[in-house]
């Protein structure tokens, strides 16, 4: 029996490992960028919604970031 192998070179999906500084940092990202989707008024702009969704789901996604065990 023949067995086909694929190896991918894809990149993780696993998240990056961040520290203690950087995770605080990227939670008041996070609290920013809420607070700015927020604010936005009903005629705001489509491109200015969709500026501050991006930036409210790189926040999200910075702040999910596991961090470092201690060696």
């Amino acid at each position: 029996m023949t067995h086909i192998i694929h190896i991918t070179t894809a990149p993780s999906t696993e998240p990056a490992a961040i520290g203690a500084e950087a995770r605080e940092k990227a939670d008041r990202e996070l609290s920013a960028a809420r607070a700015e989707l927020a604010s936005l008024g009903a005629a705001v702009s489509p491109s200015r919604l969709e500026r501050a969704l991006e930036r409210l789901e790189a926040a999200q996604r910075a702040s999910r970031r596991p961090i470092p065990r201690a060696a």
